[in-house]
C-alpha cells in the first residue's frame, strides 16, 4: 500500500502527471517520501521543469535524477519495460536495470563526469524484461540535465527500440541470400543446403544451431544424411524427429527438444521438399530460445526459409534433371556421329578394293571381255559410283552435325560448273522423255567453294529430275551486284504442304506415288541445307501438289578481286592427286626401294602388295603399329605406307613415333584414311606425314604418290651424303627459311595480303632485281627493323 499524499502534494502530483494512463496513475500513486527524491514539494525546480517536459511527450523519454538516478518516464516508454512496469516507477536505474548496469552505467557516469552528452545507434542490450533475457536493440541518447553552475542533477535520456527492424533487416538478407540459391553454380542440392546454412548463421544470429539434412539423391525412401552445421554441433539427438518430419506430406514445422552441448534447449525441424513431390527430401534443423520460439515473427520466417531453400533445391533438381537428358542426347549424338564416321570407313574400304581392279579391268585395251560383259563391269561401276556419292553426302552430314563443315571458297565460275552439272542428266532427262533447260547465262565468276556447290546443284537437279515423271524441268542462273540466285523449278509432282517444313530434315523422306524411284538416303535436301548455311545462303521452296516445285537457292556474291584475301586451305587429297595422277611411268633408281605397307584389312593388303609388286617395289607387310615399328627398326624402310585406322593405336600415332626415331624420321610416310575432310588431312600432315590418300583411290594416283616420294627421298639423302658440312647445309636452308618468313610477315602486314600473295611478290622482286630470294629478304627485313628504329628515336 502506498501511504496518502498530502494535500498539496497530491495537488501538485496531478499537475505533474495529470495523464489518465497507467503510467501517470502509477507516478500519482506512488509514495514519493519513501523514494530518494523525497516529497514532490521539495523537488528542485529542475526537476519539476523537467518532469514538465517528458510527460507529455509521444516520444519515449526518461529521467535519471539525483546521485541514485531515479527514474522517471512517460508513458510512451513504459511499453519498453515489459514486466518491469509498474515497479519501475521511481526505481533507482541501477536496480532497474541490473542485467546490463555494467555498460549502462559506465555510460551514466561518462555523461556526468565529462558533462557531455553520449549516444548509440541500434546499440544491442540483453535484457530481462519479460522473464527471460531478450536481445534487443536501441537507438539514443544520454544528456545531463544541468543545476546553478553547470553542476550535473540528472540524466535526460531519449530512445526508441529498434530491435524488430534489426532483425527483419537480418532476416530479409538471410532470405535474400537463400532466394539468389541456384544449385548449378554452387554444387546442386548439397551446396544450396550448406550455404543455407551459412546465411542463416551469419545474419539470422538468433539461432544459435542450423543444421542441413538430406534424403541421398532427394528420393522419397533415400537414407537422410547430414550435410551441414552451423553454431552448436552434436545434434544427433535430433535425428529421431527428422525421421518423422521427412515422413510427414503437411510440411508443418514440428517443434523437438534437443540437448545440444546444453547451448540449445529447443529447435525447430523445416521440412524441405521438391515441387509436386509427396513426401519432403530433407529437413532444416533450427535452434531457438524456448522463449523465443513462442514468437509468431520467428514461425513466419521460418516457412518462408523453408520455401526458399525448397524452390531452390526444386530448381537444382530440374536443373540437374535436365543436364543429365542433355548429356544424354549429347552422347547419343556423338555416338550417332562415331557410327556413321566409321560405316564411312567401312564402306570406303570396300568400295577401294572394288573400284581399283574394276577400273583396271574396263581400262585394259589387252582385256579379252565379251560386249556383254563390260556392259556388266558399267553397271558396276555405276553402282560403285553411287555408293562412292552416297558415302560422300553422309559424311558430308556427319561434319555438319559436328560444327565441321567449312566451306573454302576459290574463285569459280558458276555458270560453268552449274551447266556441267545439269548436262550430267541430260542422258537420263532424255530417256525418261523430259525437257532439260539449262539457262546459266554469261559468265558468273565468284569466290565459291566449288565442291560444295557442284553438290547442291546435283542434289536439286537429282530431286526434280526422281519426282517429274513428265514435263519440264528448268535451271536458271542468274547474279547481281550481291547476291547469287539459283532457281530449280520442274513441273513435277510437287510436294504436300504438311511436308514442305520437313523437306530440309535429315532423312525426311516425301512418298509420292508416280515417282520414277523411290530410292533415297533422305539426306539429299538436307545436305544442300547444310552445304547452304556453310556457304551463309539460304534455300526456298514454293510448291503444290500437281503442279510441281520451285527451290530457290541465294548466295552472297564474293568478288575475285577479294581473293588473296580469302585463307585458302593447305592441298588436300584431291588436290595432290592432279599433280600426281599421270600416265607417264618413271623408274625409280633408289638404293632403297622396300616399302613397309601398314594395313589390317587383308584384302585390301593383298590387293596394295599386288599393286606395289608390279612396279617392282619390294613390300613388307603389318597389321599393327608394334609390327610396324619392330620391322622398320629392324630393317629400315624407303617408304611407309598405312592406314590411319587401325587395331589398337592408330596410324597418326605410328606417324608420332616415326618421327621421334632418330634412325626413321627422314622415312617418308604416306597415311591412307576413309575419312575425307580438310580437318583430317591437315591433322597428318601436321604430324609429319608426306602424304594423305582418301579412299577409295585410284592405283595409278597410289602409283604415283609412292614414285614421287620415293624419288624425293632418295634426293634427299643423296644431297645429305654429297655434303662436305652437312650442319652448315642445314643451317644455311633454315636461315634462308627463316630470312624468307620475316620478309613475308613483313609484306603481308605492310600491304595486309595474305601469306601466298606476300610469297609472290617476293619472288616477283627477286626477278626483277636479279637478286637471290634469300639476299632479297634479309634486305627487306634489315630496312623494316632500322625504319622502327628510327621511329622510335
Amino acid at each position: 500500500m502506498n501511504s496518502p499524499q498530502p494535500d498539496g502534494s497530491s495537488a501538485q502530483l496531478d499537475e505533474l502527471f495529470p495523464g489518465d494512463n497507467a503510467t501517470d496513475a502509477r507516478f500519482r500513486e506512488l509514495d514519493w517520501t519513501a523514494t530518494d527524491l523525497g516529497p514532490v514539494e521539495s523537488w528542485p525546480q529542475e526537476l519539476v521543469t523537467a518532469v514538465r517536459t517528458v510527460m507529455p511527450s509521444t516520444i519515449p523519454m526518461l529521467i535519471w535524477w539525483g546521485p541514485q538516478l531515479v527514474q522517471i518516464f512517460n508513458h510512451t516508454y513504459t511499453d519498453f519495460l515489459g514486466a518491469k512496469f509498474p515497479d519501475a516507477a521511481g526505481q533507482r536505474a541501477s536496480d532497474c536495470w541490473s542485467e546490463m548496469w555494467d555498460y549502462v552505467g559506465g555510460l551514466c557516469t561518462q555523461v556526468i563526469d565529462d558533462r557531455k552528452p553520449v549516444h548509440g545507434v541500434r546499440q544491442m542490450f540483453l535484457m530481462n524484461r519479460h522473464g527471460y533475457p531478450e536481445e534487443t536493440y536501441w537507438t539514443f541518447s544520454y544528456s545531463p540535465i544541468f543545476g546553478a553552475g553547470r553542476t550535473v542533477l540528472g540524466v535526460f535520456v531519449a530512445t526508441t527500440e529498434v530491435t524488430m527492424q534489426v532483425l527483419g533487416e537480418r532476416r530479409m538478407r538471410a532470405l535474400l541470400a537463400l532466394g539468389s540459391l541456384t544449385g548449378d553454380d554452387i554444387g546442386g542440392p548439397v551446396g544450396i543446403c550448406r550455404r543455407a546454412v551459412e546465411a542463416l548463421g551469419n545474419e539470422a544470429r538468433e539461432f544459435p544451431l542450423v543444421a542441413a539434412y538430406l534424403r541421398r539423391g532427394l528420393s522419397d525412401d533415400g537414407e537422410l544424411d547430414h550435410i551441414a552445421t552451423s553454431g552448436a554441433v552434436g545434434c544427433e539427438a535430433a535425428t529421431w524427429d527428422l525421421a518423422h518430419v521427412v515422413d510427414v506430406s503437411d510440411g508443418r514445422l514440428i517443434r523437438s527438444t534437443v540437448d545440444v552441448d546444453g547451448a540449445v534447449a529447443s529447435a525447430v525441424v523445416v521440412p524441405l521438399a521438391l515441387a509436386g513431390s509427396v513426401r519432403p527430401v530433407g529437413a532444416l534443423l533450427i535452434g531457438v530460445d524456448e522463449y523465443l520460439a513462442q514468437d509468431d515473427s520467428v514461425e513466419s520466417f521460418l516457412v518462408a526459409v523453408a520455401e526458399r531453400v525448397s524452390t531452390a533445391l526444386t530448381a537444382s533438381h530440374a536443373f540437374e534433371m535436365e543436364r543429365r537428358r542433355v548429356a544424354a542426347l549429347a552422347e547419343a549424338d556423338e555416338a550417332k556421329t562415331r557410327l556413321l564416321e566409321n560405316v564411312g570407313h567401312e564402306f570406303r574400304t570396300p568400295l577401294t578394293l572394288l573400284t581399283g581392279p574394276l577400273d583396271a579391268v574396263r581400262g585394259s585395251v589387252a582385256s579379252t571381255l565379251t560386249e556383254s560383259d563390260r556392259e556388266s563391269l558399267d553397271v558396276v561401276h555405276r553402282a560403285s559410283m553411287r555408293l562412292r556419292r552416297l558415302v560422300d553426302d553422309l559424311l558430308d552430314v556427319v561434319s555438319a552435325d559436328a560444327g565441321q563443315l567449312v566451306a573454302h571458297p576459290e574463285p569459280t565460275d558458276l555458270a560453268a560448273v552449274t551447266r556441267d552439272c545439269v548436262s550430267m542428266f541430260a542422258s537420263v532427262a532424255s530417256d525418261r522423255g523430259l525437257e532439260l533447260v539449262s539457262d546459266a547465262g554469261e559468265d558468273v565468276v565468284v569466290l565459291i567453294d566449288c565442291e560444295m556447290w557442284s553438290k547442291i546443284v546435283f542434289n536439286l537437279v537429282a530431286n526434280a529430275v526422281k519426282y517429274t515423271p513428265s514435263g519440264r524441268i528448268s535451271v536458271r542462273l542468274r547474279g547481281d551486284t550481291d547476291t547469287v540466285r539459283l532457281v530449280v523449278a520442274d513441273t513435277g509432282l510437287g510436294i504436300p504442304a504438311d511436308d514442305l517444313p520437313r523437306i530440309f530434315e535429315r532423312f525426311h523422306r516425301v512418298e509420292r506415288s508416280g515417282a520414277h524411284s523411290i530410292e533415297g538416303s533422305g539426306i539429299g535436301l538436307a545436305l544442300v541445307s547444310d552445304l547452304l548455311t556453310a556457304l551463309g545462303g539460304r534455300v526456298d521452296v514454293d510448291s503444290e501438289v500437281g503442279r510441281g516445285s520451285v527451290f530457290t537457292v541465294v548466295v552472297p556474291r564474293l568478288p575475285v578481286e577479294a581473293a588473296a584475301a580469302v585463307e585458302r586451305p593447305a592441298a588436300a587429297a584431291d588436290s595432290v592427286s592432279a599433280i600426281f595422277a599421270s600416265n607417264d611411268s618413271t623408274t625409280v633408281t633408289a638404293d632403297r626401294a622396300d616399302i613397309l605397307l601398314v594395313e589390317d584389312n587383308v584384302d585390301l593388303r593383298n590387293y596394295l602388295v599386288r599393286l606395289l609388286i608390279a612396279e617392282g617395289w619390294s613390300v613388307t607387310t603389318a597389321g599393327d603399329i608394334e609390327t610396324a615399328l619392330d620391322s622398320a627398326r629392324s630393317t629400315k624402310p624407303g617408304l611407309v605406307l598405312s592406314d590411319v585406322m587401325l587395331p589398337g593405336r592408330s596410324g597418326l600415332e605410328l606417324v608420332d613415333e616415326i618421327r621421334r626415331d632418330d634412325d626413321l624420321q627422314r622415312v617418308p610416310v604416306i597415311l591412307l584414311t576413309a575419312r575425307a575432310g580438310t580437318d583430317f588431312v591437315l591433322d597428318g600432315l601436321g604430324r609429319g606425314a608426306e602424304d594423305y590418300i582418301v579412299k577409295p583411290f585410284h592405283d595409278r594416283e597410289l602409283v604415283a604418290r609412292v614414285r614421287v616420294h620415293l624419288e624425293l627421298s632418295r634426293m634427299r639423302e643423296q644431297l645429305l651424303e654429297e655434303s662436305d658440312n652437312q650442319a652448315a647445309t642445314l643451317r644455311s636452308a633454315l636461315d634462308t627459311r627463316a630470312a624468307i618468313g620475316r620478309a613475308v610477315g613483313i609484306l603481308m602486314s605492310v600491304y595486309r595480303i595474305d601469306a601466298d600473295a606476300a610469297f609472290a611478290q617476293l619472288t616477283e622482286l627477286s626477278q626483277n632485281s636479279n637478286r637471290k630470294t634469300r639476299d632479297l629478304a634479309t634486305m627487306i627485313a634489315d630496312d623494316f627493323t632500322a625504319g622502327l628504329g628510327r621511329e622510335g628515336q
